[in-house]
């Protein structure tokens, strides 16, 4: 093979025209299978063209014959990372750290290796990736302001802002910079400067979706519905959510846009759809169907639709969590119609059997949120942290109501295990008469916590020192669970004084 047909195809792929240059390759590999330049030149031409598997294999294939390009070994860790689960990504940490120790010079290596920490979870280390590469190129805005994000995941407010500060000198108005400020800001607690932060980011790019979204994030939890709502319409790229003026006779599609604690949350606005006249259809995830079927208002006007399957003829279709939009403030909160979920009687009574005991507490706890959230390791608790329940073991019963992975059988205290059939008519039925039947629900910010406070339980909700927005600032009510009670995270990262005052409290029942 001529050298100048390499050049040729590498030229294609500087030109942006990965198709040309892997038709190229895959032709010259025919008579040259043992090239790995033509390997990797084909496997970065697919990732290029959105096929990370295949890039991911040519890239291999390249580095059979040759291991010492460092270039190949980060585009392999890129590709990878791209397929995202936790197999590719283990390989894409062993890969990006070849590629450095070939290169450490070289900054885009580190910027990899910190994307790929970041989707691995382990945001300290995230950081620290991101840290070298500025380091590198300490001239470089958009480095700085991607570190500054990074430290904000790692929990570090302090260095977060620093960093949004480097990148500010550089460049005033770098937009991203303002947005990761504003939520540096929202993690030390000074929402008012979030705020002010994120008000700037949005007057530089008014379309920018990050931008609104974040800012209507700080507007919430501050109680400013008018700013919030309509932010809030920018977390995902659909037209922003109409209501006529009249919907009597109107069908409307209301789809879960979100999670399924914001549905939760959320569906209690259903209920003045209907009592206007509309005919809803709640599209929602098949595992949710079964449950709310059961546990909602039943209405002649009102049917449900498995998401992701066919669509049925609507007027309007609406994201379940825009509803607080359309009706603010007509039905603030819809704090009034709780409980607007029940759980089957026949349910309750059986888990009433099950749980209580004579002279002594009953509750349904947990501790974990959705780990797929980019921000759950702020909400959910680790089970060592809960250690002061312990105390509590000669007058309560606790029950777990987590489905994940964390063995409860690790748990420094005494905690009953969800039987695995718990839910098996449906994700959350058996968990919603299981909360109706204890004396009190105990939860993190998650779908657990909605599902109580929808269902009227008792509950008491452990929230993080850098809350989800609908717990709001400060307050220990909820404007959206009247029997909610909050007990508040002084620090990120210890949840220790928070079981202390939970096990106080349980105490003084």
């Amino acid at each position: 093979m001529k050298s100048a047909s390499l050049d040729q195809a590498v030229t294609l792929m500087r030109d942006g025209r990965p198709a040309e240059a892997a038709h190229l390759a895959v032709t010259l590999l025919a008579s040259d299978a043992g090239n790995s330049s033509l390997w990797h030149l084909l496997g970065c031409a697919r990732l290029q063209l959105g096929n990370a598997a295949e890039a991911a294999d040519h890239i291999r294939h390249a580095l059979t014959l040759s291991q010492s390009n460092p270039a190949a070994w980060a585009n392999l860790a890129r590709s990878l990372r791209l397929i995202g689960d936790v197999a590719a990504l283990a390989e894409a940490e062993s890969a990006i750290h070849r590629a450095i120790a070939l290169n450490p010079a070289d900054p885009g290596f580190h910027l990899s290796q910190g994307e790929i920490l970041q989707a691995l979870r382990r945001h300290d280390q995230a950081a620290a990736a991101f840290g070298r590469a500025c380091e590198l190129v300490p001239g470089n805005a958009d480095m700085a302001a991607t570190l500054s994000s990074s430290l904000h995941l790692a929990g570090h407010a302090e260095a977060s802002l620093a960093a949004s500060a480097r990148a500010l000198a550089l460049v005033p108005d770098h937009v991203g910079a303002w947005i990761n400020r504003g939520n540096a800001l929202l993690l030390s607690g000074d929402v008012t400067a979030a705020r002010a932060a994120l008000d700037r980011a949005v007057e530089l790019a008014s379309d920018d979706e990050l931008a609104r979204f974040n800012r209507g994030f700080a507007a919430l939890r501050a109680e400013d519905y008018a700013t919030g709502w309509a932010d809030y319409e920018s977390r995902h790229r659909r037209p922003f959510a109409r209501l006529p003026e009249s919907i009597s006779g109107l069908t409307l599609l209301i789809d879960q846009d979100q999670y399924a604690g914001d549905t939760f949350q959320y569906i209690r606005f259903v209920l003045p759809l209907l009592e206007r006249g509309a005919q809803v259809i709640l599209s929602l995830p098949a595992r949710l169907i079964p449950t709310l079927s059961r546990c909602f208002a039943a209405s002649p006007s009102l049917s449900y639709h498995r998401l992701g399957s066919p669509e049925p003829d609507f007027d309007h279709k609406i994201p379940i969590a825009s509803l607080p939009l359309l009706l603010w403030p007509t039905e603030p909160f819809g704090a009034a119609r709780v409980p607007y979920l029940t759980a089957p009687d026949e349910q309750v009574a059986a888990w009433r059997q099950r749980l209580h005991r004579p002279g002594r507490l009953s509750v349904a706890l947990n501790w974990q949120g959705n780990p797929d959230y980019g921000l759950d390791h702020f909400r959910s608790i680790p089970l060592a942290q809960l250690a002061p329940l312990a105390a509590l073991s000669d007058r309560v019963d606790f029950f777990s109501v987590h489905g994940g992975d964390e063995k409860v059988s690790e748990s420094p205290f005494p905690l009953v295990p969800l039987p695995a059939d718990c839910d098996a008519e449906g994700a959350f039925l058996g968990t919603a008469a299981l909360m109706r039947a204890a004396d009190l629900v105990i939860s993190s910010d998650t779908s657990t916590a909605h599902l109580a406070g929808a269902l009227g339980c008792p509950l008491w909700v452990m929230v993080s020192a850098y809350p989800e927005w609908r717990w709001l600032d400060q307050r220990l009510d909820s404007p959206w669970y009247p029997t909610a009670r909050l007990f508040r995270q002084p620090k990120v990262g210890d949840w220790i004084p928070v079981a202390v005052a939970v096990a106080e409290a349980l105490r003084a029942l």
